[in-house]
């Protein structure tokens, strides 16, 4: 009953290598989804200022596609980040819960506080986990109506001009 020689549960190696595959899958994704933003960004540049419009409708455009661009660019990086941030929480869930049940495992003297401290960090990081979750929900949508308003403040101010 030695309870510094007893180990602490790891991870095997099949978990690890799911947990890494599933890791390389985001990556790859969100790789891709950046990607394909900035092409259609790219693409969208490109007709504008080879059309054939006057030149003050071309500024409209460009100044839409681009701002429009840096919107779809922003809202693919909190994608990103939400996309990491879960797989993190998944991976601190499984290791909370072999540690408690190596815990368990333990005579109640030894194992009982530990288990307590395991839990409450598992509140705390629940707790941060949902308010990071917030706050890149309100940026995100705050994000985006702050593009539409520029938008339409440029477009009022283009039109005051012509």
């Amino acid at each position: 009953m030695n309870a510094s020689n007893a180990a602490w549960p790891t991870p095997r190696l099949e978990q690890q290598f799911d947990r890494f595959n599933e890791g390389a899958d985001l990556a790859g994704r969100n790789f891709e989804r950046l990607l394909a933003t900035q092409f259609d960004g790219y693409r969208d540049w490109v007709a504008a200022l080879n059309g054939r419009s006057a030149p003050a409708e071309r500024l409209e455009q460009h100044l839409d596609q681009s701002v429009q661009l840096g919107c779809s660019l922003f809202v693919a990086q909190i994608s990103a980040m939400t996309d990491a941030m879960q797989l993190l929480e998944k991976s601190v869930a499984e290791q909370q819960r072999n540690m408690l049940a190596s815990l368990d495992a333990q005579p109640a003297t030894l194992g009982q506080p530990l288990k307590q401290a395991v839990c409450v960090s598992a509140c705390a990081f629940d707790s941060l986990s949902k308010a990071s979750r917030q706050v890149a929900n309100f940026a995100s949508n705050r994000f985006a109506a702050a593009t539409k308003s520029a938008l339409q403040q440029a477009r009022d101010k283009l039109s005051e001009n012509s």
